[in-house]
């Protein structure tokens, strides 16, 4: 028999054997069974348990409600909205913004009536309202100056051109940037450029058989809400038109009659200024090194209001109610906050919910241009919106494929038993056509997480703005994964060790570069 050291030894010796062994499976567990973050962080029992299908139901029958009359723009009813979503902010530990004592975020609108007659002259032709001309601004008077045609009216073709006192003739949008969405867009911007130049008008000529002239007047030939450029102080705005560019030799003449003077004269009621409120929370991210980097979510939470001519007093079936059209979308948001309240990411996470969407995007490009959090520190949005579903085994991600976060936008929705598709129907620009294309102009990547849509067939279309699109007609099983799927996907980007960027030449990466302060890849 061995002694005590001898026995000591031994098993000291069969310890180091058994350490090193196990370390060595250790290490073989450790390799064999790794997976990348995305999925490592994958919880969504812990989603479902805090997001439960009644809440959904709850919120979206809440909003929805005839009660609301539609949640149209500047009315009361959608600032029973916008308090509702501040209570729930409140409730559920959501902070106001540093420096702001309330959630809101008040949006200076106008209201235009239509101009009783416009009349543009330049040489021996003379173009009217709606025929040949539609006003984007609230411009009322008489101008004469010379006119300047311009390719575009760009930057730099501004800067190689004289414009001082001149009305500026180009055609609508923007080089490589003429879909009729893009070209809505890109009004604002090139209103600024050409003021800024010193010019005394605006005529944009568009062509482009997408949208048609006599939409594009139905459209924006009526009552229509702006943004109020002046803020109550009185200023009057540069006149600013579209002009159907589609007729035969008017290009051509109008180039001829470039260095002509051209008479403007816009005869008409002025407008009616007031105010409508985005809401904005917010909840700090855990992460020291993270946390003064921001995602934000949104929402827009107004709709279309009631159906012109409605009889009073206004019965349901005059109602645009807009559920999926985005009671469904405030929802997500609001279920958002109540679960980031409880498992709050590594990086910090605006919670918005915005006005005046569905007149023009107006409520987040006030924002965008007015931010309360900078936006070089919002490092990423993901948007939710959409018409409507016609498939409950899908999720369409408006803009898959075009930022660094496509692994996490897949994973959230196969975690909840659906796939996450590309946009259907990418000739119509739906990109540009919510809230996100405020965010994404400036460089913010921003997709649009949509319900299951494979086409605009008439499944979409019998529910898509018309008062058929009732609370009571939701699949709410389905509505409801996808809304935790959306949340998922939020905690999986929130929480990267890297923000997620535009991918290589995407239309808005270099405006990314710019805000970011990055450096072109080579």
């Amino acid at each position: 028999m061995k002694n005590l050291t001898d026995l000591m030894k031994s098993f000291q010796d069969l310890t180091s054997v058994i350490n090193i062994y196990g370390l060595m499976i250790l290490l073989m567990f450790i390799f064999v069974s790794y997976q990348p973050l995305t999925a490592q962080i994958l919880d969504p029992e812990r989603i479902a348990g805090e997001i439960p299908q009644s809440d959904v139901e709850l919120n979206i029958y809440f909003l929805a409600a005839d009660e609301f009359l539609g949640r149209d723009t500047g009315t009361h009813e959608l600032d029973i909205a916008a308090r509702y979503i501040a209570t729930w902010f409140q409730v559920h530990g959501i902070e106001m913004v540093e420096g702001h004592h309330s959630y809101f975020q008040d949006v200076p609108l106008q209201r235009l009536a239509p101009p009783d007659m416009i009349s543009f002259s330049v040489g021996d032709s003379t173009y009217h309202i709606n025929e040949d001309l539609v006003l984007f601004n609230n411009y009322r008077g008489e101008l004469q100056a010379p006119v300047i045609f311009l390719e575009y009216a760009d930057r730099e073709e501004l800067d190689l051109h004289d414009v001082t006192g001149k009305i500026v003739i180009a055609n609508a949008g923007l080089p490589g940037r003429t879909s009729p969405q893009e070209m809505f867009m890109n009004t604002g911007q090139k209103n600024e450029w050409v003021s800024n130049a010193g010019a005394e008008g605006l005529i944009e000529l568009y062509n482009n058989p997408m949208l048609p002239w006599q939409i594009l007047v139905n459209f924006l030939g009526g009552e229509r809400v702006s943004l109020d450029s002046s803020e109550g102080n009185g200023e009057t705005t540069m006149p600013h038109f579209w002009m159907n560019g589609n007729v035969e030799n008017r290009i051509s003449y109008l180039k001829e009659e470039s260095g002509a003077t051209g008479s403007l004269e816009i005869i008409g009621e002025g407008t009616e200024s007031f105010t409508s409120r985005n809401v904005i929370g917010v909840l700090r991210g855990t992460d020291p090194e993270l946390m003064n980097e921001y995602i934000l979510l949104g929402a827009h939470y107004d709709h279309v209001g009631v159906v012109d001519g409605h009889p009073e007093p206004i019965m349901s079936e005059y109602i645009f109610n807009g559920a999926r059209d985005n009671a469904v979308g405030t929802a997500g948001i609001i279920s958002a906050a109540r679960y980031f309240s409880k498992y709050p990411p590594r990086r910090s996470v605006i919670f918005a919910a915005w006005t005046a969407e569905e007149v023009g995007l107006l409520g987040s490009r006030y924002y965008a241009d007015n931010p309360l959090i900078p936006l070089e520190q919002t490092v990423y949005n993901l948007n939710i919106d959409g018409a409507g579903y016609n498939d409950t085994t899908k999720v369409t991600v408006i803009g898959l494929g075009r930022t660094e976060a496509d692994e996490e936008l897949i994973a959230a929705a196969a975690a909840f038993g659906l796939e996450a598709i590309p946009d259907p129907v990418p000739e119509q620009n739906l990109f540009d056509r919510s809230d996100n294309a405020n965010f994404a102009r400036v460089g913010i990547p921003a997709p649009t997480y949509s319900m299951g849509v494979t086409a605009f067939d008439d499944e979409i279309n019998y529910y898509y703005h018309q008062v058929t699109d009732e609370p009571n007609t939701i699949d709410y099983v389905y509505v409801t994964s996808y809304i935790r799927s959306f949340v998922l996907a939020a905690e999986l980007i929130a929480n990267r060790d890297e923000a997620p960027f535009w991918l290589p030449g995407d239309v808005y990466e270099q405006a990314g570069i710019e805000l970011y302060g990055l450096e072109m890849a080579e």
